[in-house]
């Protein structure tokens, strides 16, 4: 590894800092730099260190090795992970990072926000109410379900019952079931991966679909590679 800041995958350093915490105090590498007992390195300070050569090292290299061992834990991050499953993130978690798992609601929002003040009220921009039901649609997805703006009582049914695979899951106002709130259909691939999973934002009326969102997603072995999102 060089010392290259432009390496591919760098942008303006953010923090991926770990502390040495070995239990039979030992100086440990990693990118090839040392870190003394009980003392802390910001990896993206590294030169030549890319948040790509992070999310690598975190995947399946020296990192992960370290973390599983217990010899490093992570003290600051907020690069962007992604790319990484249930599984992978739940280990990070684990490993105490809390950033960059997801895209988070005021994110989204503020990429609706660009659409609209790039369309300028004509072919291509939204309306402040449609922006208002996107972004309740964004809060769904990032939540998982209604929160804050929502009335209590919603009611989820997951179709086909009882399917470890479900294709449709629908929130509807009551369980009354007579009002969609929001509904998502996925479509699996050969392996059973989810590869393209749509989100349908309903009006108050219950029957008119406002807003949609559509993730398309590709698969390195089992484990999710990218995500394009389309917001319509």
């Amino acid at each position: 590894m060089g010392n290259n800041s432009f390496a591919p995958g760098s942008r303006n350093p953010q923090c991926f800092v770990v502390q040495n915490i070995t239990t039979e105090p030992k100086t440990i590498m990693i990118f090839n730099y040392p870190i003394n007992p009980g003392c802390t390195r910001d990896l993206l300070r590294i030169p030549g260190v890319a948040e790509d050569d992070i999310r690598s090292a975190l995947l399946k290299g020296e990192i992960k090795h370290k973390l599983l061992t217990g010899d490093i834990t992570v003290i600051c991050s907020d690069i962007d992970l992604l790319q990484f499953n249930t599984t992978q993130l739940a280990f990070l978690q684990g490993a105490g990072i809390v950033n960059g798992l997801q895209i988070g609601y005021e994110e989204l929002d503020g990429y609706v926000q660009n659409i609209i003040e790039q369309g300028g009220g004509g072919g291509g921009g939204i309306t402040p109410q449609e922006h208002e039901t996107l972004r309740q649609l964004i809060h769904f997805i990032d939540s998982g379900g209604p929160g804050d703006g929502f009335a209590s009582g919603a009611y989820r049914v997951m179709l086909p019952t009882g399917s470890p695979f479900p294709t449709n899951i629908t929130w509807y106002l009551s369980s009354a079931m007579t009002q969609k709130l929001v509904e998502k259909q996925i479509i699996y691939d050969t392996h059973k991966f989810p590869y393209i999973i749509t989100w349908y934002m309903y009006d108050y009326d219950g029957v008119t679909i406002v807003h949609t969102v559509t993730d398309t997603i590709t698969y390195d072995a089992a484990f999710e590679s990218t995500r394009f999102r389309t917001i319509g």
